[in-house]
C-alpha cells in the first residue's frame, strides 16, 4: 500500500530579481541534449556552473507539461513509451486538464510550463484556451490551479525552412515573437505564472540551425512590455547563452539544462536545476532517436538527482516532465506507475522547501 500523500501547502508567489546577463565561458560548448519532440538533434560536450544562487529568491517547482494529446486515438496517441492512466488524455478535455492541475497540486507543483508549438501542432491555442478554462472554473470552486508559463518549444522553429529559422531578420523575429504573442492573448491573464510580476517565457534549445542575438531578447522584451505592459521573465536552455554568429554573451533572467531525465542533474545554470525520473525512447520510431535509456531504479534515480539538485542551492527545481509519455520521462498518473511519483515529489518538494527555506 502506498503511503497517504502528504497535504499541499499554501500556494506560493514565485519571484525572482532582474534580468542577469550571462558570460560565454572560454572552451565551453554544446551539450547533451534529449528533445522535447519527436524529431530532434544530439549535441555532445560539457557545460559547467556559471553563477551562484540566489538565496533570497523563493523555492519554486516547474513541471513541463505536454497537453498536445488526443486520446484515444486523435493526435499524439501513438508510440507511448508511458500511457496516461486517463484513456481520454486530450487537449480537448476541460476536465482532463483539471485532473492534471489538482495532481501538479498533490505533487506540489506551482508551474505548469505548458509545451507550445503554435501552429505547428493542432493542439497548441486549443489545448491553451481549454487549459485557462479549466483553471478558471477551478477558481470558482474555490480551488487554486498551478500557474501557467510558456515553454516554446524551439522544435517548432526547426520545422521552419532553413533559411527563416535566422530569428535576427525582422520576418522570422515577428514571427517567433507572434508565437509569445498568441499564448498570451489566448491564456487569461489571471492564470498567467509570475515571477516578480512578470509572465514566464521559457524557451527550449536553440537547435535546428536558429540563429540569434541579443536584437531579438531585446525585441522580444519591449514589445512584450508594449502589447501587455509588463515585461516577461525569459529563461533560455543553456544553448542560448551566447550568440553563434557574433559570440556575444546573452543577456536574459536565467539559463538551465535540459536532459536530466537522460543524464541526471548537472550543477548548470543560476538559480534553476532539472530533475528528472528516467527516459526511454527505445521502442520510438523516427530520425533523431538512437535508443537512449536511463532505468528509474524504483525511484532511486529521480530521488538521487533530486536530492543533488536541493543540495546545489537552486532556488527553482524544473521537472523533466509532468507527462511526455512518448519518451517515458513522465511522473504524472499513468497506467504503468499509477500516482507513485506523484507521491515522490510531493516528498522530494517538501525536503526542497525544507532545505531552501520555504515557508
Amino acid at each position: 500500500m502506498r503511503p497517504e500523500p502528504k497535504k499541499r501547502r499554501g500556494k506560493r508567489r514565485w519571484v525572482i530579481g532582474g534580468a542577469v546577463a550571462f558570460l560565454a565561458l572560454a572552451g565551453l560548448g554544446l551539450f547533451n541534449s534529449l528533445a522535447s519532440s519527436d524529431d530532434h538533434p544530439r549535441q555532445g560536450a560539457e557545460a559547467t556552473p556559471i553563477m551562484t544562487p540566489d538565496p533570497s529568491l523563493p523555492p519554486t517547482v516547474f513541471a513541463y507539461f505536454y497537453y498536445w494529446y488526443g486520446l484515444p486515438d486523435g493526435t499524439h496517441s501513438g508510440a507511448l513509451s508511458d500511457r496516461p492512466a486517463e484513456p481520454d488524455s486530450s487537449y480537448e478535455n476541460v476536465a482532463w486538464f483539471k485532473k492534471q492541475f489538482r495532481d501538479m497540486n498533490e505533487a506540489g507543483v506551482d508551474v505548469a510550463l505548458a509545451v507550445y508549438w503554435g501552429d505547428r501542432e493542432p493542439s497548441s491555442d486549443v489545448g491553451v484556451a481549454n487549459m485557462g478554462i479549466a483553471a478558471q472554473e477551478m477558481r470558482a470552486a474555490s480551488e487554486e490551479p498551478p500557474g501557467v508559463g510558456m515553454f516554446l518549444d524551439t522544435g517548432a522553429i526547426g520545422q521552419w525552412p532553413k533559411g527563416q529559422r535566422d530569428l535576427r531578420k525582422p520576418e522570422n523575429r515577428d514571427r517567433a515573437y507572434g508565437m509569445i504573442h498568441t499564448f498570451f492573448s489566448t491564456l487569461p491573464r489571471s492564470e498567467w505564472a509570475l515571477v516578480r510580476e512578470r509572465p514566464v517565457i521559457w524557451l527550449w534549445g536553440a537547435y535546428f540551425d536558429i540563429k540569434f542575438d541579443q536584437a531579438f531578447f531585446d525585441y522580444v522584451y519591449s514589445q512584450f512590455n508594449a502589447d501587455f505592459g509588463v515585461r516577461p521573465y525569459i529563461v533560455g536552455e543553456y544553448s542560448w547563452r551566447v550568440s553563434p554568429s557574433t559570440g556575444e554573451p546573452i543577456a536574459i533572467d536565467d539559463l538551465y539544462l535540459w536532459g536530466a531525465s537522460l543524464e541526471g542533474f548537472r550543477d548548470v545554470g543560476v538559480n534553476v536545476a532539472e530533475v528528472g525520473p528516467g527516459y526511454d525512447e527505445r521502442e520510438l520510431p523516427g530520425p533523431g532517436r538512437s535508443g537512449r535509456y536511463a532505468e528509474r531504479e524504483n525511484g532511486a534515480y529521480y530521488r538521487r538527482h533530486f536530492r543533488s539538485a536541493i543540495d546545489s542551492g537552486k532556488r527553482f527545481i524544473a521537472i523533466e516532465t509532468w507527462n511526455e509519455f512518448h519518451e517515458a520521462s513522465d511522473i504524472a498518473d499513468s497506467i504503468e506507475f499509477g500516482r507513485t511519483y506523484i507521491e515522490l515529489t510531493r516528498e522530494l518538494v517538501d525536503e526542497f522547501r525544507t532545505a531552501a527555506g520555504g515557508d
